[in-house]
């Protein structure tokens, strides 16, 4: 199974595109998306508890919480971002931290980096693609990056590598129980998480009767559950599966291109314009296609 580590990010990259356009149709809040992705999440997944084995390794716990309050910070700071620089700019961060998890990732595991060098042409064809497929999904999007708006994302860029190569680490430890290290994963980080930008949410002047309404329930809170945990699932398991985070990242950040399909259908349909050239969405199929067949050889 461990060789369709790709095959399980790809899915992994649809749900993520699911989700994105998801919120794109409905427009609700980041904050109120926020709840549901974190509490409503949680809230589904408390029954299981007593079905699903826990973790031996108290550290597992440990991490999770760490990775909750970064995904809180990351969602509170490309919130901002995101009023200050436009939802498509900040986009382009998540595209650029699988540069960095490449490097960080041979700086933590430089085993890996001496068996590559073993062969010169795979290293050279991998480093080219991970470069090619951030390339090639950054000019997907019509904005360019300011000086302001990168070194005010620079933050959120380290915390998104972080929480990418942490989440390798998770699987790792976890590896003996690997159902029992994704459900616990996602239930912790989704409590932590969840439970900080409810707070949050809430200190905004926001009320209980917006989370529940049935309109939000049905059409927003219910499809971000179910995606989300979905993802959690898919993510996880293809970076148990993978040996390098990076690469699994470099395939799920390429979700632009489902959502720049999803695009055009909706503008063939409903007359809306689309902005990418068919050429990058080429460009990027072939960089995601020369990687998995690199590593799969």
């Amino acid at each position: 199974m461990q060789q369709y580590w790709w095959l399980v990010s790809i899915f992994a990259s649809f749900i993520f595109a699911m989700y994105i356009f998801a919120n794109q149709i409905f427009k609700l809040k980041g904050s109120l998306v926020m709840i549901y992705r974190g509490i409503g999440a949680a809230i589904v997944l408390l029954p299981f508890i007593p079905l699903i084995q826990g973790m031996d390794n108290q550290v597992f716990y440990y991490l999770c919480i760490v990775q909750g309050f970064l995904i809180a910070y990351l969602d509170n700071r490309l919130f901002n971002a995101a009023n200050r620089f436009g939802a498509e700019l900040t986009s382009m961060i998540q595209p650029i931290s699988v540069l960095f998890g490449f490097v960080i990732w041979f700086v933590l595991v430089p085993q890996q980096f001496w068996n590559l060098c073993q062969n010169p042409w795979r290293l050279f064809f991998i480093t080219v693609s991970i470069v090619g497929i951030v390339s090639s999904v950054l000019m997907l999007k019509k904005n360019r990056m300011s000086r302001k708006a990168f070194f005010y994302l620079l933050p959120a860029l380290l915390t998104v590598t972080i929480l990418d190569l942490l989440g390798k680490k998770l699987m790792d430890i976890g590896q003996d129980n690997v159902l029992g290290a994704i459900f616990y994963y996602s239930i912790i980080t989704s409590v932590v998480a969840g439970g900080i930008n409810a707070i949050a949410y809430f200190k905004e002047g926001n009320t209980l009767s917006e989370v529940l309404r049935p309109r939000n329930m049905l059409f927003a809170g219910i499809p971000v559950i179910i995606l989300i945990l979905a993802m959690y699932s898919f993510k996880n398991y293809s970076l148990y599966l993978s040996v390098n985070p990076a690469y699994v990242m470099a395939i799920i950040y390429s979700y632009p291109i489902w959502i720049l399909f999803a695009n055009n259908v909706c503008s063939h349909y409903f007359k809306h314009r689309t902005y990418a050239h068919p050429s990058r969405w080429v460009l990027l199929t072939m960089m995601v296609s020369i990687i998995i067949l690199i590593l799969n050889v």
